[in-house]
């Protein structure tokens, strides 16, 4: 997925979802051109350790994620959390998914800066 130095793309995204996707729901280029790499949960409990570890092992190695998300509608263990925050992969909870969909830049609602 990788390009040439000086090959830039616009912003764009590709859904995944599907059954050996190996973790990449969401596949997309942001307008500093890293790659964005999306993983959503839909449990009735929060996320543990384990998932998170998981997607840990495939954002960077096998897609090579710039940007590894991971999304949970019920939250994150606390393991969970401190497993992301020592791996540098970012985490949107329902709160944080409410402020995107309402129009706020997800960058924005997590800290992460720009490249630029």
């Amino acid at each position: 997925m990788r390009r040439p130095p000086g090959a830039r793309r616009v912003p764009s995204a590709e859904a995944g979802g599907r059954a050996g996707d190996l973790g990449a729901d969401v596949t997309a280029w942001d307008g500093d051109d890293r790659l964005v790499i999306l993983q959503c949960k839909q449990y009735s409990s929060p996320i543990g350790s384990g998932h998170v570890q998981q997607f840990n092992g495939t954002a960077r190695p096998h897609h090579g994620a710039d940007v590894p998300i991971m999304i949970a509608l019920n939250g994150f263990t606390q393991p969970a959390t401190d497993f992301a925050r020592r791996q540098a992969l970012l985490l949107v909870k329902r709160r944080e998914l409410k402020l995107w969909a309402h129009g706020q830049h997800l960058y924005d609602v997590l800290g992460v800066e720009s490249a630029a």
